[in-house]
């Protein structure tokens, strides 16, 4: 397999929402799905999904599985650094080569049967059938967006969660929680038991429980720290399962990249973490505030554009008054003069042109430097920081072509 073969594959994928528009829906998915024989039905599944956490869930839940013998699928998004970090198996990220073999023969399937499919209806078919090549024992599927119409929404799961709700993606979802609620319950499959985390509206899902006949479980309790929450809900997932009490113990303690990952680089104390939405932030900066009561908070955050930029901003102008305001490069950014101008004008707030020229001048202050926001900046700040990580040669998150709300959708 040549490299430039992966390359330019992945390059045609990362294009596909151009030419193909975005929709959501599980048409192309079904036709998919049957074309390839069905690889949903090879293996069993935990689907996830939720507003915050669902990746920390997936992460704990599928360490857990591997700790105790069985041979897991684990397929999140989006990326960090690399498209492969999507679609791993113990931990082990899929190879480029068998993105090649499973890729090219979605896209000669793509071509001959005329399916339209997008970025991530494409990226979450190659998981599947590369689970089920693998002869896996179980994956643990992360929703991309909602859940009622995601792609991962074609399996039947032997166990649904759904980690928390917040108003995020409102142009999509719905402008309410109880539009929300209802999006990601539609996840509950008939008779598929249900567990939910403390921050979900008990009634709706409730609702969607009761016609399916699926017992509906809700974690207790009030949760300081976004972890402790999120290491709940995967116990009470794994204590279902009957999984022994030494391999959830051991498993919890994991969690992905850029989840209030904190070290020390040019003796200044940097956290990255992927909070993008207002309550994702609020249990960010109330974990950060705890550990380091009396310093500064120097901000280097991007948001895209979909987000609820209003409540984000509201958030972080609470936070602090020290500001970098930096955009992904991947078209989805809120352009910086915009953030700019809605922030309170002081001479405290920057914006860059990098997310590199952003940290080596937040490097100059004597502050705890949080870099947040956005999952699409991440990559470029582990970089900046001298952090090792495999890389595609160009940013393999999808360029958005926005999909309209599941209430305009046929």
């Amino acid at each position: 397999m040549k490299e430039n073969h992966y390359q330019a594959l992945i390059e045609r994928l990362y294009n596909v929402n151009l030419f193909d528009g975005v929709k959501l829906g599980l048409t192309n998915m079904l036709a998919l799905n049957e074309e390839l024989d069905f690889p949903t039905l090879k293996f069993k599944t935990i689907h996830i999904a939720g507003s915050n956490g669902k990746g920390s869930v997936s992460t704990k839940i599928a360490k857990v599985l591997e700790l105790s013998g069985r041979k897991v699928g684990l397929f999140t998004s989006p990326h960090i650094s690399c498209f492969r970090e999507r679609i791993q198996i113990n931990g082990e990220m899929i190879s480029e080569a068998d993105v090649v073999t499973h890729l090219s023969k979605l896209f000669e399937i793509k071509e001959l049967k005329k399916i339209p499919c997008t970025f991530f209806e494409l990226t979450t078919m190659v998981a599947l059938i590369y689970f089920a090549a693998s002869k896996i024992d179980i994956a643990v599927i992360e929703t991309g967006l909602g859940g009622r119409l995601d792609a991962t929404n074609i399996i039947t799961p032997t166990l649904s969660i759904i980690t928390s709700i917040s108003k995020d993606h409102t142009d999509i979802l719905g402008d309410t929680i109880e539009q929300i609620t209802t999006e990601k319950a539609g996840i509950i499959k008939p008779k598929i038991p249900v567990i939910i985390g403390p921050k979900v509206p008990f009634e709706i899902v409730e609702a969607f429980a009761i016609k399916n006949k699926s017992l509906l479980t809700q974690v207790k309790g009030h949760y300081i720290h976004f972890d402790d929450e999120n290491s709940a809900i995967a116990k009470k997932a794994l204590i279902s399962l009957n999984i022994a009490a030494e391999f959830i113990e051991n498993g919890l303690r994991f969690k992905p990249p850029c989840r209030m990952e904190i070290f020390e680089y040019q003796g200044k104390t940097l956290i990255l973490d992927v909070a993008h939405n207002p309550d994702g932030l609020k249990q960010l900066f109330i974990s950060i505030k705890e550990k380091y009561p009396e310093q500064n908070l120097r901000i280097i955050f991007g948001l895209s554009q979909n987000k609820d930029i209003e409540a984000c901003l509201s958030v972080l102008k609470k936070i602090s008054k020290s500001f970098h305001i930096v955009a992904a490069k991947n078209g989805r950014a809120a352009p910086v003069q915009e953030l700019r101008n809605r922030l309170p004008s002081k001479p405290d707030v920057l914006t860059h042109e990098s997310v590199e020229e952003a940290i080596h001048k937040a490097l100059t202050f004597n502050d705890i430097i949080v870099i947040c926001g956005t999952f699409f900046i991440m990559s470029e700040a582990r970089f900046a920081l001298g952090m090792k990580n495999p890389s595609d040669f160009t940013d393999m998150n999808e360029k958005m072509s926005f999909p309209s709300k599941p209430n305009e959708l046929p």
